[in-house]
């Protein structure tokens, strides 16, 4: 017999009986073997289908009724375990197999190619030589020696793990060799003599190390953070995460700095049930210049209960906004003045919505010598809404929202207490037969708000004096009428809708409103009594059998008032009731592609007052978004401000990297706000990010950088980031 080039060797040979017939068919082979099983006693007959064994070979024979020895396509399938090979012994006896020549095993998710082995059927378990292995959800193992312990359980020596493709004579991006190593599948490994290397290249090593093998949460160190500040010096940080319950897991961090900063926090999330989630996040940094502690906390909690019930709810706080603006790595902190937390629980039934809320805001002005937070409590509001809802078989529909609150204010030092609002504003529309092109929608409302406290007269101080306000209002919407005309030609229709509009707005005087306390806009009253008029141009293209589209409209409106002045006199100019008039374009000629235009021209001037252009573009591997405005003295015409922000994104699908781009200019000026770049490069196994930022409007100009390596299966690996520049810490 020919042996093939990946020998059984001395130790597995091969022993061909005389008068043995090669190429038996595969049924044959199969049905002797079940025979001589259960003949033998070795199975039952309840046992017989589990206990199969498929047996396929080009070339077979049998040794003593017990050694079935096969060579040349070899294929072995058992229950989940099937093998493929050159050379093959199974003993029937023991279950036991040795296999040589491009063996291949696979069992489960789990495949392991290897020279040679020695396996046991029945068990399940045995030794690989010469390993090449893949292991779930995304591990490769390469290596001397590999044991099958039990079912998930498995031992190795020599050899390296990673999530790269492994090629011959190459070494792949990233992998992790070791010189022993014990592991659970969905567990832990326990590495001996482990060192990480980069295209072969070691770059970290550890005598013990213990890694997660799993696709589900898994307790331990998370990889450690490092970077440089110019104002906190170098910085390195860690943080250890565990998985309490399927539905709770926590973190915890601890942040150094070389300059003495000292930084803790814990971090939970939790799902108690399908429909909520929370997170919370509490932190607090040590200050060396003051040697005090400042923190923060942050968190979210949402849950849907049965009967329509919606909880949601963040909280938002801090000890010193500005120390944390400066000490924040990201930018969205920079233009932040205000907190904000609140509660909401919300029922809705029918057109019937039930809110109660309780929130706490607090808004910081800053000036050259001093700074300020205004605090504003709502605890708690009760309101009802019923959107609009027929009036039996009438055609008058009712609009009510009731809303009773409690607040608690501190606006400035002697400005501060705590005061009740009670307010009802129902509102009644008639829905009028009429044309299908003309549409009139009249409508009435009243108002009465009772506060339990007022103003002093000098607007100072609160005074428990109770007060009320009412006025009334009215309203009548006209649509209409509306002309249209469809263009029909090779598969294409085009429609062009005229539609113009009318809205009057009516609110009668609420007396002497000086005294009202103001929360919010339910406190201020504009008397109203003017008409805004606008005409919409439409046009709508539908091919062939598919959706129409609107791809452009064009609008003009403009408001007239018949008690006040809109326009206010100004130097050689007189005022007028006559509105700015309102130039509106919007177009989208391709999918993925808008440009939307607005101006505003002076009523009296007839000059423009502003213009403002935003256009996007987005295709699979470009986008592209641009955004300017200006605005001008109506009356001499000089631009007062000019502001415009580009952003770009490439990414080619076929490629792997993806670039993002933006910036900020200030035209009037000449003077760069702002601008950012982010590289994202996704090999094959591991992807890097590279970001900076340059943030130059006063006071927090800083300069943020990052990059962050990422291993697949292994995680975030290397994580540097920092900050240079006036006004960062």
């Amino acid at each position: 017999m020919t042996r093939s080039p990946h020998s059984l060797g001395s130790a597995y040979p091969l022993r061909r009986q005389r008068g043995a017939r090669p190429a038996l068919h595969t049924a044959t082979a199969l049905l002797a073997l079940v025979a001589v099983a259960v003949g033998a006693g070795w199975i039952g007959a309840a046992e017989e289908a589990e206990q199969l064994v498929k047996l396929e070979a080009l070339n077979q024979q049998w040794i003593q009724d017990q050694v079935w020895c096969g060579t040349t396509d070899v294929k072995i399938a058992y229950q989940d375990v099937s093998l493929r090979c050159d050379e093959i012994e199974v003993d029937l006896a023991t279950m036991g197999v040795k296999a040589a020549g491009n063996v291949i095993m696979d069992q489960g998710n789990v495949r392991i190619a290897c020279e040679r082995l020695e396996f046991d059927l029945r068990a399940k378990v045995g030794r690989f030589y010469g390993v090449d292995a893949s292991f779930p959800p995304s591990y490769r193992f390469r290596g001397r020696e590999l044991e099958k312990l039990d079912e998930t359980h498995y031992h190795v020596v020599d050899g390296l793990f990673t999530s790269c493709s492994l090629s011959e004579g190459e070494a792949p991006p990233w992998s992790i060799e070791i010189r022993e190593a014990s592991f659970e599948i969905e567990g832990y490994g326990h590495f001996k003599g482990a060192a990480l290397k980069v295209r072969g290249v070691p770059i970290f090593y550890t005598p013990r190390l213990l890694w997660p093998v799993k696709r589900d949460r898994a307790a331990g160190m998370l990889v450690p953070n490092v970077g440089y500040n110019d104002r906190r010096g170098a910085y390195l940080g860690n943080a250890f995460f565990w998985p309490i319950s399927r539905s709770l897991d926590t973190t915890t961090y601890l942040d150094l700095y070389s300059k003495g900063y000292v930084g803790v926090g814990q971090e939970a999330r939790w799902t108690p049930a399908e429909n909520a989630q929370g997170e919370m996040l509490a932190y607090a940094i040590r200050d060396p210049s003051s040697n005090d502690w400042q923190w923060k906390l942050l968190g979210k909690y949402s849950q849907l209960f049965a009967g329509g019930y919606s909880l949601k709810s963040e909280i938002n706080d801090v000890s010193d906004l500005d120390f944390f603006q400066r000490f924040e790595r990201t930018f969205d902190q920079n233009a932040m003045r205000t907190l904000f937390s609140y509660l909401t629980l919300t029922r809705s039934w029918g057109p019937q919505t039930l809110n109660v809320r309780a929130d706490h805001r607090e808004t910081y002005f800053s000036s050259a010598t001093s700074a300020t937070a205004v605090v504003m409590e709502r605890r708690p509001e009760l309101e009802y809404r019923l959107r609009s809802t027929r009036l039996g078989h009438s055609p008058f529909y009712l609009t009510l929202v009731g809303v009773a609150d409690q607040f608690r204010v501190e606006r400035s030092a002697t400005l501060i207490g705590t005061y009740g609002r009670f307010d009802l504003f129902p509102t009644v529309s008639l829905l009028t037969p009429g044309l299908p092109w003309l549409n009139l929608t009249p409508s009435v409302g009243a108002r009465a708000t009772y506060y339990t406290a007022q103003y002093s007269s000098n607007r100072t101080t609160l005074v428990d004096e109770p007060i009320t306000r009412t006025y009334g209002t009215a309203g009548l919407s006209v649509v209409g009428p509306s002309f249209s005309r469809i263009w029909t030609g090779q598969g294409v229709k085009v429609k062009h809708l005229l539609e113009p509009r009318l809205e009057y707005a009516y609110v009668s005087d609420p007396g002497a409103v000086a005294s009202i306390p103001l929360f919010d806009e339910k406190d201020s009253v504009l008397v109203t009594n003017r008409l805004r008029a606008s005409l919409a141009n439409r046009l709508f293209v539908k091919r062939g059998q598919g959706a129409g589209r609107e791809v452009a409209t064009f609008e003009i409106t403009q408001e007239y008032s018949f008690s006040d002045l809109l326009t206010f006199p100004r130097s050689g100019f007189e005022g007028s009731r006559r509105g700015p008039l309102g130039l509106w374009l919007r177009t989208s000629p391709t999918q993925g592609t808008t440009v939307d235009a607005r101006a505003e021209l002076d009523a009296v001037t007839k000059k423009l007052r502003s213009t403002a252009l935003s256009t996007g573009m987005s295709l699979p591997s470009t986008q592209v978004n641009l955004t300017w405005y200006s605005s001008y003295d109506p009356v001499s015409g000089a631009t007062t401000s000019s502001q415009s922000r580009l952003g770009l994104g490439l990414g080619p699908t076929s490629a792997p990297w993806r670039l993002d781009a933006s910036a900020a200019y200030d035209i009037h000026r000449g003077k760069l706000l702002e601008h950012r770049y982010a590289l994202r490069w996704r090999g094959s196994c591991w992807t890097a990010y590279l970001e900076f930022r340059d943030y130059r409007i006063e006071p927090y100009r800083t300069r943020d950088y990052r990059l962050a390596i990422d291993l697949t299966g292994l995680g975030t690996f290397l994580d540097v980031h920092g900050r240079t520049g006036s006004g960062g810490l």
